[in-house]
């Protein structure tokens, strides 16, 4: 054999070494879970947006809420109240959280207090829910079945994502937001594209904006929907359904798509 340099026998060394590595990096890629489903928009064929209204601190504000959407019946919305506003509400005006919910709004997770879950552990966040369900569940008196749930601040953490993926939540962002100033949301609302999620809040300037927007979509042929029928409408658009055979309101997610 051929005298090997001591530069070509450290090249070998390397290659052996590398080859006997990529073993063990494709089981760690394997092995890697896949990630929770996230949303940003619904389907662009759909004329109508999600409205979200996170944290609902202000009681005076979501009481105003429920009697403007009690004028538009057909709109549908999905609250995102952190747990101390559920338990603080509740005490308040018991009963409001079964008001939305049997008029048919939905409600997703939105931490406990508000806390940035960037650098949290999963036990943490995993903790952070649980608690949420539980004020969720003792204000309604039944634990209801929760399919959506929004970082706080925006943050897609791991910790975030292992409990999407562990509870079968559905991370959830937004495409556009009609908060602050009155013109700035109605120019916001007037500028939606079908299938928009939009973020607001339970407080004043949203729900003005919501005061003069809702007359302006149902007059301009805009609907208002849940996050459940907007995912579900988007699912049987990228998946080419033609219907789903579960039950009528009921998540693709654990019916369509299992």
């Amino acid at each position: 054999m051929k005298n090997l340099s001591r530069r070509d026998f450290l090249k070998l060394g390397s290659a052996a070494l590398l080859a006997a590595s990529l073993p063990r990096l494709e089981f760690a890629q394997a092995s890697t879970p896949k990630p929770a489903p996230l949303i940003y928009h619904g389907s662009t064929r759909q004329r109508y947006v999600a409205l979200t209204y996170d944290d609902c601190y202000l009681l005076k504000r979501l009481q105003d809420l429920e009697i403007l959407l009690d004028a538009f019946p057909e709109f549908k919305i999905t609250l995102f109240p952190v747990g101390v506003a559920i338990e603080n509400l509740n005490r308040q005006d018991r009963g409001i959280w079964n008001r939305f919910h049997d008029k048919g709004h939905e409600i997703g997770y939105h931490s406990w207090d508000h806390k940035n879950f960037g650098g949290l552990s999963t036990q943490f966040v995993m903790d952070d829910y649980a608690r949420w369900l539980d004020a969720l569940s003792n204000a309604l008196g039944f634990q209801p079945l929760v399919r959506f749930a929004r970082p706080t601040f925006g943050s897609l953490s791991p910790g975030f994502d292992a409990l999407c993926r562990a509870e079968g939540l559905v991370s959830t962002m937004w495409s556009t937001g009609w908060g602050g100033a009155l013109a700035d949301g109605l120019r916001a609302a007037q500028r939606s594209k079908n299938g928009d999620i939009v973020l607001m809040h339970i407080r004043t300037e949203d729900y003005e904006t919501s005061r003069e927007a809702y007359p302006w979509m149902r007059e301009n042929g805009w609907g208002a929907v849940t996050l459940s029928k907007l995912y579900d409408d988007l699912l049987i658009d990228e998946h080419h359904l033609n219907d789903c055979e579960g039950d009528l309101g009921t998540s693709l997610t654990r019916t369509c798509m299992e």
